[in-house]
């Protein structure tokens, strides 16, 4: 389950700004980058996939960056870190900001949870629904992260697609939007879940795990076979308690 949870990760990252004209994708061997012309190190992702990094390759694409003036971070799994690449990062001032562990699921083991909040949700569906969407997105930095609604602006026609399958939704409590999530499909077999995230003054009401369980529905009813997250510290236990696993770790660098 490694390789398809780091395949889902990196499609993740390079697939929707791979298809924009003003956005690039750039395969360097031993890692790749996106530049998706904003400066946000959410959407600006260089992603090591090999432990024989060479200095070369990572000093290419960090003046990339610089000379551009954009935010970006640096995403690498326990397996590709190895001492070489600690020593290169030690090297280049580059340091550790964050962790998550890559965890994954097999759907036959999954039984369907009945909700009655599962009805609070809705599916983005058009430009205006994604623009709520990527709001809510926006708004768990403080102040809001502008260059996230303008990503989502910008790509929308490629989340809204159907031919990309990428299907997004969002929690309404109240009438509110206060919660989202993504499914992100490798292929039929597996999709990925990414952008969980609940508005500060929402959490602790059980809305996150409403999200998630309609979301585990959903994709077994699509009829995927696996399902695959980077979880937080504080998700881990609920996620394990639908089924996931541990297989890896995931460190971000900047």
């Amino acid at each position: 389950m490694k390789a398809e949870i780091s395949n889902n990760f990196l499609l993740h990252a390079t697939r929707v700004p791979s298809l924009h004209h003003e956005m690039k994708t750039l395969d360097l061997g031993h890692l790749t980058y996106v530049d998706s012309g904003l400066s946000c190190d959410t959407f600006n992702i260089v992603y090591i996939n090999h432990p024989d990094l060479k200095k070369e390759e990572l000093t290419q694409v960090l003046n990339h960056f610089q000379s551009h003036d954009l935010k970006y971070c640096i995403w690498i799994n326990k397996e590709n870190l190895s001492s070489n690449i600690q020593m290169l990062f030690n090297e280049l001032n580059i340091e550790q900001q964050a962790s998550e562990v890559g965890m994954a699921m097999q759907f036959e083991h999954y039984q369907y949870v009945e909700n009655i909040n599962h009805l609070n949700i809705r599916q983005v569906n058009d430009r205006e629904s994604l623009a709520i969407y990527s709001r809510v997105i926006a708004e768990n930095w403080s102040p809001a992260d502008q260059n996230v609604v303008n990503y989502y602006n910008r790509t929308a026609k490629y989340y809204l697609d159907p031919n990309n399958n990428i299907e997004l939704y969002i929690y309404y409590h109240e009438d509110k939007p206060v919660s989202c999530v993504e499914l992100f499909p490798t292929n039929s077999d597996t999709v990925g879940f990414y952008g969980f995230a609940t508005l500060e003054a929402y959490r602790g009401m059980g809305i996150g795990t409403t999200l998630l369980t309609f979301a585990l529905n959903k994709a077994k009813e699509i009829g995927y076979k696996n399902g695959i997250l980077q979880g937080t510290a504080d998700g881990l236990n609920i996620y394990k308690k639908f089924g996931f696993k541990d297989y890896s770790t995931y460190y971000e660098f900047v």
